[in-house]
């Protein structure tokens, strides 16, 4: 191995704690209700796909704002684990899937538990990386509502 390939193999693995990173914050910031630190996390022009979960694809950071603040008016506690990196860096974008366990409870005292994977694509700013496209998809199926 050459120092230069060294070097280059240092920057990809920095790229992916980096995006692993980014990951992490979006839990917490949902997780905490932090709406701005939520839509920092995401470029300007970015998508998030909901669209496996009958939602409409969410597009730009004022709409990913509206939607992050119905989900934070509707439920009263959050708890997203993310978890099964796999990141794939390719110069100043990258793309991953992202295994994810979340929980949540709703206004009205109900528990809802999903497993899913996000498909998530990045993009370097001036800011550092940023969620390009996040897409979630379950893997298994929702619980039964309670009768």
């Amino acid at each position: 191995m050459t120092a230069e390939t060294t070097t280059a193999a240092r920057g990809v693995d920095a790229d992916v704690e980096a995006i692993r990173r980014l990951t992490h914050e979006y839990s917490w910031a949902v997780d905490n209700a932090r709406l701005d630190d939520i839509v920092a996390l995401f470029a300007e022009d970015a998508e998030w796909d909901v669209t496996a979960f009958g939602m409409e694809v969410v597009r730009g950071t004022e709409a990913i704002r509206a939607f992050y603040t119905g989900l934070i008016e509707n439920t009263t506690h959050r708890c997203h684990l993310a978890l099964n990196h796999r990141i794939d860096v390719d110069g100043d974008t990258a793309a991953a899937t992202v295994y994810i366990h979340a929980f949540v409870t709703t206004g009205d005292g109900r528990r809802d538990e999903s497993l899913g994977y996000y498909a998530d694509s990045y993009v370097r700013t001036s800011q550092g990386w940023k969620f390009q496209r996040r897409a979630a998809y379950p893997l298994l199926p929702a619980p039964p509502a309670p009768v």
